[in-house]
């Protein structure tokens, strides 16, 4: 896995100390987050209006995409390599949602099935959030 520094050169994002511990939170955690989780975590460090701030910039940038919820916030997940070059997401995979610990993961290698839309129906993007037990939580 890259580095916070790393991943913010690749995407031509200006390094600061509230990006480095932004990708930091994202890089030791496995699933996505809400910007209430990653504002506990930074405890206080920086202004909930910088975070958000710095969440759109890398999510325009290519480096994390969105992942939206009717019952919750939205949550962020960190990109592949593979998955959003060029700042053209390419996130249209399975997302998992655990009952239990109510993480939310991404299915990176569980693309979504192309869909038939009927006549007249344009869709803008793909999701599909699939809702169970992760492996930690399974009885």
């Amino acid at each position: 896995m890259s580095t916070p520094i790393q991943l913010l050169k690749k995407h031509k994002i200006r390094n600061t100390a509230i990006r480095r511990a932004i990708l930091q939170i994202f890089i030791q955690k496995d699933y996505a987050l809400s910007h209430a989780q990653i504002e506990k975590d930074l405890k206080g460090q920086f202004d909930r209006v910088t975070l958000y701030r710095n969440l759109k910039t890398f999510e325009q940038n290519g480096l994390i995409h969105r992942i939206a919820s009717e019952q919750e916030s939205a949550q962020y997940a960190l990109c592949q390599d593979s998955n959003c070059q060029n700042h053209k997401h390419s996130d249209d995979h399975l997302h998992f949602r655990c009952t239990k610990c109510k993480r939310t993961f991404c299915l990176n290698h569980n693309p979504i099935p192309e869909i038939q839309l009927p006549q007249g129906f344009t869709a803008k993007e793909k999701q599909i959030l699939l809702i169970g037990q992760c492996p930690n939580c399974q009885d």
